[in-house]
């Protein structure tokens, strides 16, 4: 029986939910479609080391229901971690798990850039605030540190979600992980080379911001290399060291192994998720009644003004998003300018930045700044653009409790954490002209 259907069969159709949400994750506008690079050089690779990668049965058996566990978990876990399953199910069952290099480029494959900012935005940019602040302090330059702001001679500089480091340290990671497959790495060998990028990120994105600010305020001159150049040097402080470190550990190619004929188990298994899958994936999900989104407020205070609202009728998207938004959510209209209004009460990955669904609305936007209005309140402000059609966009989030204010959802999510008391919390966002 399982001789009349290939497993590489069953596997295409169990994958076929996260292949849908993987298209659908790389459109959205939310994360950049690097991972398909790093997929294509893991599947070159893997192709080059074929005859060395074989899997034991017992390990084609793991990764069969590891493939299963992603499709019984399609109503229950995260997408990214059912992906992860899928990901790591497959390439036990062609014994890529014994190239660790390799596996980590397929996980990095997986539309995690968003999900970076979310989660290390914030630490990473405190950081580089912390190191920039204390680097300065060496060369006996007066300059003081609020969060990820830095003021120096009156000026302040905001390390910024772009300047942040998430994306170099995504960069790094795949350089690692494209070094240790390249050059066949032991499983300890790429933990040690991964643990290497992360610590090189640290220091050159110090530097990076150190040169911005003393740039941005007159200390340094402008120079041709520019934002951008400043960003490949600081890079390259992390390339050199990674590849000399795991260059010197190349190991040979390896002699064929055993056979990957699917044994009964493995067919079994894999044909259990090819069969759910669909069912799943295209079912009714079973999931709790969304609350009610209750009376919002009759007026809205932006800038010193208190706007009268208009509440606006939810549209077919923002019907679909409350279904599964842990809050409430209400859209208004003053004048021109749109105000959206979202109120959780706990920290929760949904609550994202409003630049999120506006590139997946087709708008082209700039990146965030902190800004302080006339009214002294503090925002972060950037720019979206679509068919010729320019908007400006001011957000912030605030607590109910006690007024704290946050510009940056990352920042907000470990404050909201670590304080859970602090809530209910209101996302604000302006969108005017």
């Amino acid at each position: 029986m399982s001789s009349k259907i290939h497993p590489a069969v069953l596997q295409c159709v169990a994958l076929a939910p996260v292949v849908w949400w993987f298209g659908k994750r790389l459109d959205d506008g939310c994360d950049e479609p690097l991972g398909l690079l790093t997929l294509a050089l893991a599947c070159v690779l893997a192709w080059r080391d074929r005859k060395s990668l074989h899997a034991s049965a017992g390990a084609r058996v793991f990764g069969a229901a590891l493939v299963l566990l992603s499709v019984l978990g399609i109503h229950g876990l995260p997408p990214m971690l059912r992906a992860g399953l899928a990901v790591a199910g497959v390439a036990t069952c062609y014994g890529i798990h014994r190239r660790a290099g390799l596996l980590g480029l397929l996980a990095l494959s997986l539309p995690v850039a968003a999900s970076m900012q979310f989660f290390a935005g914030y630490p990473l940019r405190v950081a580089a605030a912390e190191g920039t602040l204390r680097l300065l302090e060496l060369g006996s330059v007066v300059v003081s540190r609020s969060g990820t702001q830095i003021e120096l001679d009156g000026q302040v500089i905001g390390v910024d979600p772009a300047c942040g480091g998430v994306r170099m340290l995504w960069h790094a990671l795949a350089a690692a992980m494209a070094l240790a497959a390249i050059h066949r790495l032991t499983w300890r060998a790429t933990v040690i080379g991964g643990l290497l990028a992360i610590a090189l990120v640290i220091p050159a994105n110090v530097m990076r911001a150190s040169l911005l600010v003393l740039t941005e305020t007159g200390y340094l001159p402008e120079t041709i290399l520019g934002h951008g150049g400043i960003g490949l040097v600081s890079f390259a402080m992390i390339l050199l060291p990674l590849w000399a470190a795991i260059s010197s550990r190349a190991r040979p190619a390896l002699s064929a192994g055993s056979s990957n004929q699917a044994g009964r188990t493995e067919w079994v298994l894999l044909a259990c998720a090819a069969v759910l899958a669909p069912l799943l994936a295209f079912g009714t999900p079973r999931t709790p009644v969304p609350p009610e989104l209750g009376r919002g407020p009759e007026v809205f205070t932006f800038n010193g003004l208190v706007l009268p609202l208009h509440s606006l009728p939810p549209t077919e998207a923002e019907t679909a998003f409350a279904k599964s938004f842990p809050g409430t959510l209400s859209s208004y209209r003053w004048r021109t300018d749109q105000v959206i209004l979202r109120r959780v009460n706990q920290a929760t990955r949904r609550l994202h930045p409003a630049g999120d669904c506006l590139r997946a609305a087709g708008f082209e936007t700039t990146e965030a700044i902190t800004v302080r209005l006339a009214d002294g309140s503090r925002w972060a402000r950037f720019s979206a653009t679509r068919d010729g059609l320019r908007r400006t966009v001011h957000e912030r989030i605030t607590s109910s409790r006690d007024g704290s204010t946050w510009t940056d959802v990352s920042a907000w999510y470990w404050a909201a954490l670590w304080h859970p008391l602090n809530g209910p919390w209101q996302a604000e966002t302006v969108i005017g002209e």
